[in-house]
């Protein structure tokens, strides 16, 4: 009980139902109490309207004294529901009625009266006669009230059976009233973790509004933070970039100056962490555009052209390592896209799977168009990434503790923002040996369906 109160208090679908359901059943409660009331008194009116036009129909055939007739308004003819008639002398105070005798008030006027007897209560409608004797028109209380109680339920039903009807259009109609803003908070789930577009809340219920509209104010707001964040980024790598470089030039200018041997080891080591920093700037400014939303040309790309050109580059660093790299590619793997967008997205998984691979191992990269969707994948036979390192192995400058290997921890950051902009979708999981060991990690990156030129 507990957690319904709870619920209804938390949803404004659940509050508008409960309580319209609840002034639904009280109208019908109370506007069914009254039409029964009212369908039962005016049977009851009805009734006595009977016994006055019996009472003149008997007087017009000039009754005589000690005249019993019952008559059944009923086509069942029930006994129970029998008018009886009878044609009291001027002295008589006592009537038969049934099985029973009942005493008749002392004062009768000519008016429809309630009298009692021993065992049941009568309903009586007196009549003068001309000759001083009277006509007595009665009927038992109990059936008329069944007759008028069945006529008044009868009238009641309808309201019986409009009020699940009346609970179930109430439903619908609030959940048909709160569907937009259910969709738009299926919206706001289904969005990229980079779109901060203005939400669209033309078909939003007015009263809604000003909080779309205060959504909206702090996506703006979100937004021109980010954007700063990024073109400090982006302004901090340029302008990093000239000095690094005019370093590089400096310590390759030096080397070649004879230098002792351990001015000479330290000059490599000099190099090495330029080299390093130069690649970290590279990586900054490839992921501060992969984050921009300009739209570039769209191209017809070939998968199989893309591995070539991405392993011009790498293939010195997999052979450093004596990787073995096999590449299965089809004639149908190509896609319209962005080709800065692919190289550096391949470049990047590829790189990832070389620096982490050991030596000796191997990398199998695959093409293939299944269904209008187009699946790369890179496979390489490294140690994989432990489950509790999942979710968070796509965030920025994110390094797994251990791995010795060197890097910025912006591969897989850059290879998601670029899947994310263009519509793609990227898995990482790990791959099992006979025994459930990791020996190895597969990415796999899936391309939307989209028109392709052959």
């Amino acid at each position: 009980m507990d957690g319904l109160k709870r619920k209804i208090s938390a949803s404004l679908q659940a509050q508008l139902s409960f309580w319209l359901s609840v002034a639904v059943i009280a109208t019908s409660v109370g506007g069914g109490y009254f039409s029964f009331r009212g369908t039962f008194h005016e049977a009851n009116e009805f009734q006595d309207d009977q016994l006055r036009q019996i009472a003149g129909l008997m007087q017009q055939q000039e009754p005589h004294t000690g005249l019993l007739i019952t008559q059944s308004i009923e086509e069942s003819e029930d006994p129970e529901s029998q008018v009886i008639v009878q044609v009291l002398a001027p002295e008589a105070r006592q009537i038969r009625l049934l099985d029973e005798d009942v005493q008749l008030p002392a004062s009768l006027p000519e008016i429809v009266q309630t009298v009692p007897g021993n065992r049941y209560t009568w309903r009586v409608f007196i009549r003068h006669l001309p000759d001083n004797s009277r006509l007595v028109v009665s009927q038992r209380t109990d059936v008329r009230d069944e007759i008028a109680g069945s006529s008044a339920w009868r009238t009641v039903f309808p309201f019986i059976l409009l009020v699940p009807l009346l609970l179930l259009l109430v439903n619908v109609l609030v959940r048909t009233m709160l569907k937009p803003v259910k969709a738009l908070s299926h919206e706001l789930d289904q969005r990229r973790d980079s779109d901060l577009s203005p939400l669209d809340d033309r078909h939003v219920p007015m009263e809604i509004r000003p909080f779309t509209a205060s959504i909206n104010a702090l996506l703006l707001r979100v937004k021109r933070s980010v954007d700063t964040q990024k073109r400090f980024v982006a302004d901090a790598a340029h302008e990093l970039r000239s000095p690094l470089t005019a370093l590089s030039l400096q310590v390759d200018n030096i080397r070649k100056i004879a230098l002792p041997p351990p001015a000479t080891e330290r000059m490599m080591e000099l190099r090495g962490g330029l080299q390093r920093m130069r690649s970290l700037l590279e990586q900054l400014l490839v992921m501060a555009r992969s984050q921009e939303s300009v739209a570039h040309q769209v191209t017809t790309i070939s998968m199989e052209d893309v591995f070539k050109q991405v392993l011009e580059d790498l293939i010195p660093s997999a052979e450093a390592k004596n990787l073995d790299i096999e590449v299965d590619t089809e004639r149908s793997a190509i896609f319209s896209g962005q080709l800065f967008d692919a190289l550096m997205l391949i470049k990047n998984l590829i790189d990832n799977a070389i620096r982490y691979t050991p030596a000796g191992g191997q990398l199998v990269l695959r093409a293939r168009r299944a269904h209008d969707v187009l699946t790369v994948t890179v496979e390489d036979t490294g140690p994989g990434i432990p489950d509790e390192e999942m979710e968070r192995i796509f965030d920025p400058f994110y390094r797994i503790l251990g791995s010795g290997e060197s890097g910025s921890g912006l591969g897989l950051a850059i290879a998601k923002a670029i899947v994310e902009r263009n519509g793609a979708s990227l898995e990482l999981r790990n791959r099992v040996d006979a025994n459930g060991a990791r020996c190895g990690l597969c990415a796999s990156v899936k391309f939307p369906p989209g028109p392709v030129q052959a």
